[in-house]
Formats: C-alpha cells, structure tokens, sequence
C-alpha cells in the first residue's frame, strides 16, 4: 500500500477550498458580528426573502446538506426570525418561511454584509473577485452534475 506524506494533500482540491471559505467566513462573521447573525444565517435569511422554501429545498438552493440548515432554522426559529410549517399537501415536509422580523433583520444586517462584501473584494481585487465567482458557480454545477 502507498504511503501518504503531507505534500500529498498541497494540491488537495477539498483542503484549499476549505481554507479559502473558512478565511471568507471569518471575514463576513467578524462584520456582521454587531447584527448577531452568522454569514450562514444570513445566507438562509436571503434565500427566503421572496418565497416560503422546505427545508430540502433550502438546502438544495444552499449546496448544504439537510441538517445543518435544520439546524440553523432551528436557532433562527427560535429567535423569531423564521416560522417553520408542515407542508398541507405532504404532512412529512416543513416549509420555511421569513417572519416580519426576519425580513426587519435582514435588512439591518446589509450595510454589515456589504462591508464584508468591499473588503473581500478590496482584498482579492476585482479581477479575481470576479474570477472567483465564476469559478465557484461552475464548481458548484460540475460538482452537482457529478
């Protein structure tokens, strides 16, 4: 069997991902910081703002994985921001929904968001800032046709 040494995992495509989100995360979590919310609550909170969602389809539009948007609902519920309902048509489904003081909330936190937002893009530049993004979009398609 072939041994595995640490400039192996250099190139590791999942490791340097990792990295550069967790250093962008801690960016948009340090500004938004003054609202309470997390980057990822915010993401769900935006996601939410014009349609009521299941929480299948949350994580589908968010590249998650169910239990961890459960999870954040869950909190999000909890603090009012969100209202959790079984779906009419199938009793298995919860939809979720932005409650007036989601909406309130989301709204507070956008001066915060684009702050983060400037600094990312001042910090990478526009071109990569741009690249970025569209590198990432297509990651995510090839990786969900995959």
């Amino acid at each position: 069997m072939d041994s595995v040494d640490g400039a192996d995992f250099v190139g590791c495509l999942a490791g340097n991902l990792r990295a550069a989100s967790r250093l962008a995360t801690r960016r948009y979590d340090a500004e938004l910081r003054e609202t309470g919310l997390r980057i990822t609550q915010v993401a769900i909170l935006a996601q939410l703002r014009s349609d009521a969602l299941s929480i299948g389809r949350l994580a589908a539009e968010l590249s998650s994985e169910r239990s961890v948007i459960a999870r954040d609902v869950a909190v999000l519920e909890r603090d009012g921001l969100l209202s959790v309902a079984v779906d009419p048509t199938d009793r298995r489904v919860r939809n979720v929904a932005l409650t007036k003081v989601g909406r309130a909330r989301l709204r507070s936190a956008g001066p915060a968001w684009r702050r983060a937002q400037q600094q990312m893009r001042e910090a990478l530049g526009q071109a990569l800032a741009d690249d970025m993004l569209g590198m990432s979009r297509a990651v995510v398609a090839a990786l969900e046709e995959a």
